[in-house]
């Protein structure tokens, strides 16, 4: 035995001398006498009753205020529900916990689950193993060298861990959150980032697990009792980041809520810490949440740093459940860079098909504003129409969003994208004209060479779409942005907007409309899609830099379902108006709106041209009806 451990002889005997039952584990006695059985007796029920003081007392565990709380909860709690801030040490402490049960409990059977295998696996590795055994508890180290304690890989093909303590007969076990997890029975059960688990099969698979412990001295007639059949129920813990009010997690977390003060049975324990909590306490500092608020979005700052649930306006025109049906597209558009062009780099951008038509939307702003105000932003969004029995399925394929005040670097990159996202079939670019748009639309129509592209670049200008029944402004300011074009070989591809308010409630009508009829298709959430790429392994084999460009859309997408479902609705003369409450903006969805509602109109044109016009469909009398 190395020199280290000589003076940690007696810590197994103590560990012995501590425990709740006066035998070991095979059923024999150990020994002790009267009065040392009952001193056993003493300090287990104190450390069950208080996990905080036996993950200090006896594993040497150095513990924050909120830490203490945190794992006093678990330790009472049938159900624990945790929403807490990125970085308050969520995983450590129910690592924590569940090592207070694995020793405190003998014969427990510990699940831990997770979206992906890998992400389970990360407690048992990081957390358990690397960090709380080998490098913060002597008394575990001790016991994980003897081998009382071990680790091993799961033989099964979906991986994982399993720590095992010899001396009680305790498991830990990680297990994915699948089907195949069916038929595993457990006392403790802990999900990992639960948010990103499938309710069903928490209800279905995992929760039928929990079990009472299974230890030989429970058989005897006197723990046979009501109140310790009570306290041996299984227990739940749920750890998880904020998000939105709709997912399943807040509605169980409002539930754990209304157990605390309601339940007669079982013990529900809700908790919550931002990182004000975590600065207050020491284990966050500000820098690290100034370094957030400036690398992180806005919704993810909100979320994941000051744990904010969003959601839905009181008054909202739009809900959750109308975007969240719709996602479906698993991959974004991806924007080629001058390196990918100069080497014909395949991006695997799917070819337009014949009747496919391109949109490229742009919503201008030229000046930031101050921190007092809102930070508006340009906002660019690709859409894709395809043809489907008489209507155009409407995708949204890519979101851009660019600081304002850059007009002239926003106009460029709106052409970059029209040509790119097109892919020289044909495209339209819409554009809002208010608040400076005519100004960029003269430079819009001038040639421009592009320094990146070289050779394979179309330096054409832009100018007004030569079909008139897709435009929304007045004939007499068609002609006048016409006779403004500075390119004589210019591309007819622009279809200008200005707002007004018969204009803009006609389009929050006719998006509503394709919402509920399931036909604009949105990005599926970050989250799914980065589990994608660990499924398939790509995501290992990609720089920090490649996966933050192909989860970027992903991440917009949900900018701008919640930008929408932020919004506050009222009818006056009617009309339907819109409008942002607090620090919200509606940028994102405006030009959502405004490219819907250009897509009717191409959608009315192809119904002229490949049926009779007797049997088109009328847009403005799909709105009167509406």
């Amino acid at each position: 035995m190395p020199a280290q451990y000589n003076v940690r002889a007696g810590l197994r005997r103590q560990y012995l001398n501590k425990h709740l039952v006066t035998t070991t584990i095979d059923g024999a006695e150990t020994g002790l006498l009267p009065y040392q059985k009952e001193n056993v007796k003493k300090w287990v029920t104190y450390y069950r009753r208080n996990w905080e003081k036996y993950a200090e007392d006896i594993l040497g565990l150095k513990l924050y205020p909120v830490q203490r709380m945190k794992i006093h909860e678990m330790g009472l709690a049938h159900i624990y529900f945790d929403i807490s801030t990125r970085g308050t040490a969520k995983s450590f402490d129910v690592g924590v916990g569940a090592l207070c049960a694995f020793g405190l409990y003998p014969y427990s059977e510990i699940v831990i689950t997770a979206s992906t295998i890998g992400q389970a696996s990360k407690l048992v590795e990081n957390k358990i193993r690397d960090e709380i055994i080998k490098k913060l508890s002597d008394y575990l180290l001790y016991l994980y060298s003897r081998e009382y304690i071990v680790i091993y890989k799961n033989a099964s093909e979906s991986g994982g861990y399993t720590v095992e303590n010899k001396l009680n007969g305790s498991k830990i076990i990680v297990l994915p959150c699948l089907d195949s997890a069916r038929g595993q029975r457990a006392t403790m059960v802990v999900f990992e980032e639960a948010r990103l688990l499938k309710k069903t099969l928490i209800d279905s698979i995992f929760l039928p697990m929990l079990h009472t412990r299974q230890a030989k001295y429970l058989l005897d007639k006197k723990y046979q009792q009501k109140r310790w059949l009570k306290n041996e129920s299984g227990k739940a813990i749920y750890i998880t980041s904020n998000r939105f009010k709709y997912e399943w997690f807040f509605r169980e977390f409002k539930n754990t809520v209304v157990g605390y003060y309601n339940s007669q049975h079982e013990k529900y324990i809700p908790f919550g810490e931002d990182i004000f909590t975590a600065i207050d306490e020491g284990s966050r500092t500000w820098a690290d949440y100034r370094k957030s608020k400036k690398s992180m979005s806005s919704i993810d700052f909100n979320c994941e740093i000051l744990n904010q649930t969003l959601g839905e306006a009181e008054d909202s025109f739009f809900n959750y459940k109308e975007f969240n049906e719709n996602r479906t597209l698993a991959q974004a558009f991806i924007p080629p860079k001058p390196m990918d062009i100069f080497l014909g780099t395949d991006l695997g951008n799917p070819i337009p098909e014949d009747t496919e038509i391109r949109l490229v939307g742009i919503d201008y702003a030229f000046a930031n504003t101050t921190s007092r105000t809102k930070n508006d932003a340009t906002q660019i969004i690709c859409m894709s129409l395809h043809w489907k029995n008489r209507h155009f399925e409407r995708h949204i394929d890519y979101i851009e969003s660019h600081e304002a005040s850059d007009s002239i670097g926003a106009n460029n990159r709106f052409r970059e994208l029209c040509w790119d996202f097109s892919m020289g079939k044909e495209f339209y670019g819409i554009c809002d004209l208010r608040s400076g748009g005519e100004t960029i639309f003269n430079r819009m129509t001038m040639p421009w060479k592009n320094p990146d592209r070289d050779l394979t670049w179309d330096s054409r200008g832009f100018t007004i779409a030569s079909n008139n029944n897709l435009h929304v402004v007045p004939e007499a300011k068609l002609a006048d942005l016409r006779n403004r074009t500075v390119d004589a070989d210019a591309v007819s591809c622009i279809i200008p907007i200005v707002g007004t308010p018969d204009l803009n409630s006609a389009c929050w009508i006719s998006l509503k409309k394709n919402l509920e009829m399931n036909n604009l298709k949105f990005l599926i959430s970050t989250e799914d899609r980065q589990a994608q790429l660990e499924e398939s392994g790509m995501y290992y084999k990609m720089t920090s830099e490649e996966i933050a460009d192909v989860l970027y859309p992903h991440i917009m997408t949900e900018n701008l379902i919640q930008e929408a479902i932020g919004l506050n609705s009222e009818i006056r003369e009617n009309r339907i108006r819109l409008h942002e409450s607090g620090m919200n903006t509606k940028d994102l969805i405006v030009v959502l709106s405004y490219l819907n509602y250009i897509a009717d109109k191409l959608e009315n044109e192809y119904n002229k041209y490949f049926y009779d016009a007797d049997n088109e469909e009328d847009l403005e009398n799909i709105q009167l009806v509406f």
